[in-house]
C-alpha cells in the first residue's frame, strides 16, 4: 500500500474554496482503502465477522503505518477546507493559553509542591515553593525537556515526607511508559536511579526518606501491545542508591503463601504520616472494589513485612485511610450509595467495624484522614459536597463558594485542612482549604483567566429514559440562548466504570458556545452520579441503557424544542467510544456527527488486548458466556450494516495509546466508510506523537478541538461553515 502525499491532499484542500458543498466530496482526494483479511469468532452460537483483524498486528504489517499515515493526511485536507475552521482554532489558542491551570498540589516539609501550566504553556510542570507564598522554583519542565525528540510527559509525581526528595515518572509522546527518576528538592539534582514499566508505580515513601515502594509491570521486554504486558505486576522496595536490579519484593504475587494474588490485579503500598501501620492493596483494573493487606511501617522498611488479611472482594470496600491506629473504609456493601466504617488497624475485623458515616441521600465519593478528623467528599445529585467527621464523631458540613465538582487534592492525617479544587462549566478552578471551622479558604494558588464569563451559563436538566428513569443533564449555554430547531448541539457522555462525568471547567470549549452551540453532557447510566445501583444499571448486559439514555436525550431535547435531528452531534471519549458507536449503529438518523475520541468501538476484541482482563468485571468475560453475549451486544463495531444512511463520523486514534489501541478508531471509521450509503464523510484524524490524551500538550487539544468543532457546525449545516 502505498501511502498518498499529504502534500498532494493539502494542495488541493486549498483550491476548495469556491466549491458547492456537492462538489467537495467529489473533488477531496480519497484516502486508500484498507485490505479485507476477515476473520470470524465463533462462541456460544454466536459469530462475530471481523474484516480488518488485520490492524490489530499494527507494526507487524507493514501495510500499517501508510494506511494510517494516509488517512490523516485526508483528514487533515478535509479539516483545512472548511471555512471558519482556523479562525476557531486561534480563538481556542487564545483561551488556553491566556488560562494558569494547577491540577495537583503536595505539602511536605517546608515545601508546597505545585503542579501548574503557566499562562502560555503548552505542557504541565512541577514546581515548588517554600511555604504558600515562597516564590516558585521550577522542579521539571516537559515544555523545555524532549527525549529522542518528542516531548515528554510527566505522568506522576510524590515528595517524601520531609519534602527532601521527590519521585517521579517520566514518559515520552503521551505514551504513559513511566521511567521513575529521583531528585533531590533542595538542589534539582537528579539521582542516577531509572527504573522502567513503571505506568501504575503508586508510589510510597518510607517514614525516614530512606526508599520508596513502587509497582511495576511484570514481563522485562514485553512491548505495550503485548497481551501480557499488565499482568503480574510486583510491589518493590527500593532503597536510594542500590541497583533497581536488586529491589526486594514487598508485596504481590509470590511474596506469602496466604497472598494469593490473580494476574490482572496490581499490587500497591500506602502509607501515611503518623500511622505505624502500612496499607497493602490489591487492585483489581476498572472495578472499584479491592483487596486490603496490613502490615507495621517497621517490618516493611526492613524489607520483611508480615501481611494480614483487612478485607476480601466481597467486602466491597473501595478506599481506606489511616489515622493513627484507626483505619477508615469506604465500602458498597449493603450501601449503594456507600458508607464509611472504622477498625483497629492492629487487629483489623470487618465483623466488629463501627459505622462511623452511614449511607445518606448523598453518594460517598472520597475520604482522606487530617488531624481534626475524616475529610469525606460526596456527590449530591451532581453538586459536589465537603462534610468533617471530627474526632468526637459529629459531622460538620463545610460551606463551599459555589456548586459544581469538588476534587480532593491533599491532605496529612499529621497536619489541619483538606485541600480541594471546585469549578464548574463556567466557573473556572480555584483551589480552597478546608479547615477545622467548616469554611473554605481561598488559598490564591489559582489565577482567574482574564475574560468576561457573565454571557455563559450552566442549566440543569432531565430527560425521562424510555423506561421511565429520570437522567440529569448538564447544559452550557449562552445567556441569550433560545428555543430553536436550528440550534447546533453536541451531547457528550461516558457512563463506565461508576465514573461521573463532572463539570470542569475548560476554556477550550468556550468558542463553540460563543458560535452558539449549545453542550450537553448526558450523566447516563453506568457512571456513579446516583452510586452503585447507577452504576450497574449500565454495565455488561444492561450497557444499553448508557447509550439509550442519550438518544434518549437527544428526543427529549428535540421534543422540548432546543434543537432537530442533523442538528445534534454525540461524542464520545475512550470508554465512551462504546456509547458513541452504538448512537450511530442505533439511531443513525438522529446525528450529525458522531465523534468517537480514541473510543472503544470493538469491545469484543478488546478484551484481547493488554488491558482487557482488567475489563472483565465492567464488560464481559469473553470466555464465559455471559461476558461473551454482553461483550457482542455492546460491540458497535459488528452492528454496522451495509447500505445504512450513516451520518458523518470522526474518530481519533493515538498512535503511542496505551489504553485503547489505534485500530479501534481505524477499524470503525473503516468499516462505517465503506457501509454507508449516506456520502457524508468519514474521518479518521491520528496524532503521531501522542497516546491516550493524557500526556498531550495544550496545542495538540487545541487543534483536535478546533478541526471537531469546525466539522460538527459544518455538518450541522452552519452557514459560517459551509463551502461557498
Amino acid at each position: 500500500m502505498t501511502a498518498l502525499s499529504r502534500r498532494g491532499l493539502l494542495a488541493a484542500a486549498s483550491a476548495l474554496a469556491l466549491l458547492p458543498l456537492k462538489a467537495v466530496a467529489s473533488i477531496l482526494p480519497k484516502p486508500p482503502p484498507a485490505k479485507l483479511t476477515p476473520a470470524t469468532d465463533t462462541a456460544f452460537g454466536i459469530s462475530l465477522t471481523d474484516p480488518y483483524r488485520w490492524m490489530e498486528s499494527r507494526e507487524k504489517d507493514p501495510d500499517w503505518a501508510p494506511y494510517m499515515t494516509a488517512q490523516n493526511a485526508y483528514a487533515r485536507s478535509v479539516f483545512d477546507a472548511i471555512p471558519g475552521r482556523d479562525a476557531l482554532a486561534r480563538r481556542i489558542a487564545e483561551l488556553t493559553g491566556e488560562m494558569a491551570a494547577t491540577r495537583g498540589l503536595a505539602v511536605a516539609g517546608p515545601y508546597v509542591f505545585l503542579y501548574e501550566r503557566p499562562v502560555g504553556a503548552n505542557s504541565y510542570r512541577l514546581v515548588v515553593r517554600e511555604g504558600m507564598t515562597g516564590a516558585p522554583r521550577v522542579l521539571i519542565d516537559p515544555n523545555t525537556e524532549k527525549q529522542d525528540g518528542v516531548h515528554i510527559s510527566l505522568d506522576w509525581w510524590k515528595p517524601s515526607d520531609d519534602g527532601r526528595r521527590l519521585v517521579y515518572g517520566i514518559s515520552k509522546a503521551g505514551s504513559e511508559d513511566s521511567v521513575i527518576h529521583v531528585m533531590e528538592v533542595a538542589t534539582g539534582k537528579v539521582l542516577p536511579e531509572r527504573i522502567p514499566r513503571a505506568q501504575y508505580a503508586s508510589p510510597a515513601w518510607l517514614p525516614d526518606g530512606s526508599g520508596f515502594t513502587y509497582n511495576q509491570l511484570g514481563k522485562e521486554g514485553l512491548p505495550p501491545s503485548d497481551p501480557e504486558y499488565f499482568l503480574r505486576s510486583r510491589c518493590l522496595l527500593h532503597r536510594l542508591g542500590t541497583d533497581p536490579k536488586t529491589d526486594t519484593l514487598v508485596f504481590g504475587g509470590g511474596y506469602q503463601s496466604d497472598l494469593v494474588v490473580a494476574d490482572k490485579e496490581f499490587p500497591f503500598i500506602i502509607t501515611q504520616g503518623g500511622s505505624k501501620w502500612a496499607l497493602g492493596v490489591l487492585s483489581p483494573g476498572v472495578a472499584p472494589e479491592t483487596r486490603m493487606w496490613i502490615a507495621p511501617v517497621s517490618d516493611l522498611a526492613a524489607g520483611k513485612p508480615k501481611w494480614t488479611e483487612v478485607c476480601k472482594a466481597s467486602d466491597y470496600v473501595v478506599n481506606g485511610s489511616l489515622q493513627g491506629d484507626d483505619l477508615y473504609l469506604l465500602t458498597f456493601k449493603d450501601a449503594p450509595r456507600y458508607r464509611v466504617i472504622k477498625v483497629n488497624a492492629g487487629a483489623p475485623d470487618l465483623k466488629t467495624a463501627k459505622v462511623v458515616v452511614p449511607q445518606g441521600s448523598r453518594v460517598i465519593q472520597n475520604l482522606g484522614a487530617a488531624k481534626e478528623g475524616l475529610y469525606i467528599t460526596e456527590m449530591d445529585g451532581g453538586v459536589g459536597r465537603v462534610r468533617l467527621l471530627q474526632t468526637d464523631g459529629r459531622l460538620v458540613e463545610v460551606a463551599l463558594p459555589i456548586e459544581g465538582t469538588v476534587t480532593p487534592l491533599f491532605n496529612d492525617p499529621m497536619a489541619e485542612g483538606l485541600f480541594v479544587a471546585s469549578e464548574n462549566y463556567v466557573t473556572p478552578p480555584a483551589i480552597y482549604r478546608v479547615g477545622a471551622d467548616g469554611k473554605a479558604v481561598d488559598t490564591k494558588l489559582t489565577t482567574p483567566p482574564p475574560y468576561d464569563l457573565s454571557g455563559f451559563r450552566q442549566t440543569r436538566m432531565f430527560a425521562t429514559a424510555r423506561d421511565g428513569t429520570k437522567v440529569p443533564l448538564t447544559v452550557v449555554h449562552r445567556a441569550d440562548a433560545k428555543k430553536s430547531g436550528d440550534n447546533v448541539v453536541m451531547l457528550d457522555a461516558y457512563g463506565s466504570y461508576g465514573i461521573n462525568s463532572d463539570p470542569y471547567f475548560s476554556p477550550r470549549l468556550l468558542p463553540f458556545v460563543e458560535q452558539g452551540g449549545i453542550l450537553v453532557t448526558v450523566h447516563a447510566r453506568g457512571g456513579g452520579e446516583y452510586g452503585r445501583e447507577w452504576h450497574l444499571a449500565g454495565q455488561k448486559a444492561t450497557k444499553a441503557n448508557t447509550w439509550r439514555d442519550v438518544i434518549d436525550s437527544a428526543e427529549y431535547l428535540i421534543k422540548e424544542g432546543w434543537t432537530k435531528a442533523g442538528k445534534i452531534s454525540v461524542e464520545g471519549t475512550s470508554a465512551g467510544g462504546i456509547m458513541a458507536t452504538n448512537c450511530l449503529t442505533e439511531r443513525p438518523d438522529l446525528w450529525a456527527v458522531v465523534y468517537n475520541r480514541v473510543g472503544s468501538s470493538n469491545t469484543y476484541r478488546m478484551s484481547f488486548t493488554p488491558g482487557g482482563p482488567a475489563n472483565f468485571d465492567e464488560f464481559g468475560d469473553p470466555a464465559t458466556e455471559e461476558g461473551f453475549k454482553a461483550l457482542a451486544g455492546m460491540d458497535g463495531y459488528y452492528r454496522v450494516k451495509d447500505g445504512e444512511m450513516y451520518p458523518a463520523l470522526l474518530a481519533t486514534a493515538g498512535m503511542t495509546d496505551p489504553r485503547v489501541p489505534p485500530w479501534q478508531g481505524a477499524k470503525i471509521s473503516e468499516r462505517v466508510r465503506v457501509a454507508s450509503s449516506s456520502g457524508k464523510p468519514v474521518l479518521l484524524r491520528v496524532e503521531f506523537e501522542a497516546g491516550h490524551g493524557i500526556g498531550s500538550t495544550r496545542t495538540q487539544a487545541d487543534n483536535e478541538y478546533a478541526d471537531a468543532f469546525a466539522f460538527i457546525f459544518w455538518q450541522s449545516g452552519d452557514g459560517r461553515y459551509q463551502v461557498k
